[in-house]
């Protein structure tokens, strides 16, 4: 197995036990915590997320890049997060009485305090994460994050079970953040990059200077529709949001979070290499939109029963949220490929120009449609996310020179797998009257229905995810308990 096929198979399992304990904890969480409360731990979470982001300004990530990496590098890249996070923890405990006013919930101080805290402990986990990923560790990059994302699911239900509310998930941030640093360290046992040093400092900032700009443009994005509907209505609907959010997101998380893990490095690797990008770019294109188009989908058909699964049966009111926006979504699929391209290629300003006309227009569009209730807010997707995937394709076709009908013959080829995927569930859903509030039973027959029109539209239609397929088979097939005694182990 290539370096490459290895990283992006670490990366997938990382993302497949985090959706794993992710999933539990909404099903436990939703049924323990209000809406309301889980709206003001939302928020708290969102403030903190923007906060945090600014030290991408000084991303350690900058190591990544580099041909050759010395004692100082790392020293410089640990000293200048270290120094972000506490000049962002100081102004959190500056600006938490005065948010927890703003918001109405004298309890969001303590929050805020406790995430504060927690930042600066993970702030040693992110230097360590850049010289892992440089060095292709994806194994020990999954173990860590799976390991710190099972302590902060684990804690924070633990928290919630006993009655602590909205404030169980900064408990369970401040502990993941401690499983995270111990572990890091583990795998880098490196304390001399405690001792201070700005050797460089300068190309950690022109590096970090569009990066940091587009990270905080993207978890601005994310954060401020829920923070703005925790201002203008009740707290409730923002928990009904992210709970919406969550469970669409969910097809995200499995099938496209791993792929921008690894996708800055690979494409870097290609790019020292001097080989084109083209082809590995369209090829990931193709294998994103027959994996992701008919997960969404099938997703939007079988709502009811998912949402009843990971929320409760309380939830109703998120099924049609969850419908919207998973068809949305389906229009998403190029943006998560923008910033890695560009930035491998050396085009850290047109990424940045990307990600400022793509989410600063969108963050407009969606604070006003905010002011417009829950349905405003996800209707303005179906205007956003078409126009932020013309403008990724727009960008990345200045550096990556493919031409249209090449793209136009992979979605093509990928539509033709995702009517075959969705053809099954489409079935079912007829033969129970058209009506969404399908039995656990009928969700079941759904997805093998699905599966197999996946399946069989991947081998009719020769499509090239089907070698990428082939070789999981190859990968993982013999080592399952039921075959690892007749077929030899490669």
């Amino acid at each position: 197995m290539s370096a490459v096929r290895k990283a992006y198979f670490m990366a997938a399992l990382e993302q497949y036990s985090q959706v794993i304990v992710s999933v539990a904890m909404i099903a436990i969480l939703s049924r323990l915590l209000s809406s309301s409360e889980i709206g003001i731990a939302v928020i708290g979470l969102g403030i903190g997320t923007i906060a945090f982001n600014f030290r991408e300004f000084v991303t350690s990530e900058y190591l990544i890049q580099r041909d050759d990496v010395s004692r100082n590098d790392v020293r410089t890249a640990f000293t200048l997060m270290i120094g972000a996070s506490l000049i962002i923890s100081s102004l959190l405990f500056l600006l938490a009485p005065w948010l927890s006013s703003f918001y109405g919930q004298p309890g969001l101080k303590n929050f805020i305090l406790l995430l504060a805290v927690s930042g600066i402990i993970d702030s040693s986990v992110s230097t360590i994460s850049a010289l892992l990923k440089r060095d292709m560790e994806f194994g020990t990059i999954t173990r860590i994050n799976a390991l710190g994302n099972l302590t902060h699911a684990t804690v924070t239900i633990f928290f919630a079970w006993h009655g602590h509310g909205y404030m169980s998930f900064a408990l369970g941030t401040f502990a993941s953040s401690l499983v995270r640093m111990t572990l890091g360290f583990h795998a880098r046992p490196i304390l001399w990059m405690y001792n201070p040093c700005l050797s460089g400092w300068r190309s950690f900032f022109i590096f970090g200077g569009f990066k940091g700009a587009s990270t905080v443009l993207d978890r601005a994005y994310e954060a401020l529709p829920q923070l703005v509907l925790g201002r203008i209505m009740p707290l409730a609907a923002v928990g009904l949001y992210n709970r919406a959010n969550l469970v669409s997101g969910l097809p995200d998380k499995v099938l496209l979070s791993a792929t921008f893990s690894v996708a800055f490095p690979a494409f870097a690797a290609e790019v020292r290499a001097q080989r084109c990008v083209k082809a590995a770019y369209l090829r990931i294109i193709s294998y994103i939109t027959a994996l992701y188009w008919p997960a969404q989908l099938v997703l939007a058909i079988l709502a009811y029963p998912i949402v009843h699964i990971a929320l409760g049966p309380t939830w109703n009111e998120a099924i049609p949220l969850v419908q919207l926006l998973s068809l949305a979504a389906v229009l998403w699929f190029p943006n998560i490929l923008t910033y890695p391209v560009l930035v491998a290629l050396g085009e850290n300003r047109k990424a940045f120009e990307s990600n400022l006309i793509g989410r600063g227009v969108s963050t407009i569009i969606i604070v006003t449609a905010s002011f417009f209730g829950l349905y405003g807010l996800v209707l303005s997707q179906f205007v956003i996310l078409p126009f932020q995937s013309l403008l990724s394709f727009l960008y990345v076709r200045k550096h990556v020179r493919f031409d249209w009908s090449e793209l136009f013959a992979i979605m093509y080829k990928s539509g033709k797998v995702t009517l075959c995927a969705c053809a099954g569930p489409l079935v079912v859903l007829a033969a129970n009257g058209f009506a969404f509030d399908q039995s656990f039973l009928q969700a079941i027959l759904s997805i093998v229905l699905s599966g197999i029109g996946w399946v069989s539209a991947l081998i009719v239609t020769k499509h090239p995810f089907l070698d990428e397929l082939t070789r999981f088979a190859d990968i993982v097939m013999p080592r399952l308990p039921l075959f690892k005694h007749v077929i030899p182990v490669k």
